[in-house]
């Protein structure tokens, strides 16, 4: 017969294999846990590198930008002077042929009548008046920022040592799961001011794209 040891011996046997089988299933739905965890972070990582390096792009183009329309807008109201002089000037010039015709008393007499458009130019400076307020109106209303911030990535020190515990339990070291200390952790901050050091001479529109 079994004696009354033997029987404590195989209870104690069987309890620890039940133990044993609980502690591997609950390791094992730990791995599962582990991966699903580690690869959101992964991808939440690799996310942050992208939209960083997407921010910074734009940073780059919306500078560019700026300095080129500004540019543009420089040499609009130039040009926009330089049609308002020529204008002035060939209104003068009607002007004074018309006086002069006038006023001639010998054979320009004969000549096709001559009379300034008045209201023609008159349009015109309507016109151009409308064109300016617009520009200005614009100018003011859409202002661009001084300088542009650019994103960046700022490591978050977490100084968390891992426990060693946690890496003594033989599942830990049989599937190598780190406490995701091997993951860097950041934290997404404006840095400082965009340098507008690039020259936007000669730039192509798909450097823009």
């Amino acid at each position: 017969m079994e004696s009354e040891v033997e029987k404590k011996m195989r209870n104690i046997c069987k309890a620890a294999k039940t133990y044993e089988d609980a502690s591997e299933k609950s390791m094992t739905t730990m791995t599962h846990i582990y991966n699903s965890n580690r690869k959101v972070l992964v991808n939440e990582y690799m996310s942050e590198l992208k939209f960083v390096d997407y921010a910074e792009g734009l940073a780059r183009n919306l500078t560019l930008l700026r300095k080129r329309s500004a540019r543009l807008s420089q040499q609009l109201k130039e040009l926009s002077s330089n049609a308002q002089e020529q204008v002035e000037e060939l209104y003068r010039t009607e002007v004074d042929i018309d006086m002069k015709l006038r006023a001639c008393h010998g054979s320009c007499r004969s000549a096709v009548l001559y009379s300034v458009d008045h209201s023609s130019y008159q349009t015109i400076q309507t016109h151009r008046d409308q064109v300016d307020k617009t520009m200005n109106q614009r100018r003011k209303s859409a202002k661009p920022p001084v300088n542009i911030p650019h994103v960046k990535l700022q490591h978050v020190d977490i100084d968390i040592a891992p426990s060693t515990k946690y890496k003594s339990i033989p599942m830990v070291r049989k599937e190598l799961l780190t406490q995701f200390e091997d993951i860097e952790q950041n934290q997404v901050v404006l840095d400082d001011l965009l340098q507008e050091s690039t020259d936007i001479e000669g730039l192509d529109l798909s450097e823009l794209e």
